[in-house]
């Protein structure tokens, strides 16, 4: 991507539309210059249901392409007790002010996301459904 930065600006990313009509972006572990620059280059990025959180949830988003999808599931993969505190606070709750549910794997488990509209569901491995 023109005007991106370091080697985790090269992430795959991945913008899903399912059958069914269930939508996902999975933002690998893109950084903010360049979560903007896939919101302005992809005119009219549409809300999605799942966001797979860039960067395992850190402190690093964009809140303008956070606002421009407004998922209604973000799922943050990082480990417990990690020695860089991911997922920051701050992120979680931008995305729960955004009217995301948050999934962590280090709470929540392993997470498996199923069904579309009303019926999209996400279950993690220690049972918690949304």
């Amino acid at each position: 991507m023109k005007g991106a930065g370091g080697p985790n600006d090269s992430s795959v990313t991945l913008h899903v539309r399912a059958a069914g009509g269930l939508t996902l972006l999975l933002l690998g572990d893109l950084e903010p210059p360049a979560q903007r620059g896939l919101l302005h280059s992809a005119a009219g990025l549409p809300r999605v249901d799942v966001l797979k959180v860039a960067h395992h949830g850190s402190g690093f988003q964009d809140a303008g392409l956070l606002d421009g999808v407004r998922p209604r599931l973000a799922l943050i993969s990082c480990g417990a007790d990690n020695p860089y505190g991911h997922p920051a606070p701050r992120t979680v709750e931008a995305l729960r002010a955004a009217g995301a549910r948050v999934l962590r794997t280090d709470t929540d488990g392993a997470i498996a996301v199923t069904g579309a509209g009303k019926e999209l569901r996400a279950v993690g491995r220690s049972g918690g459904e949304g």
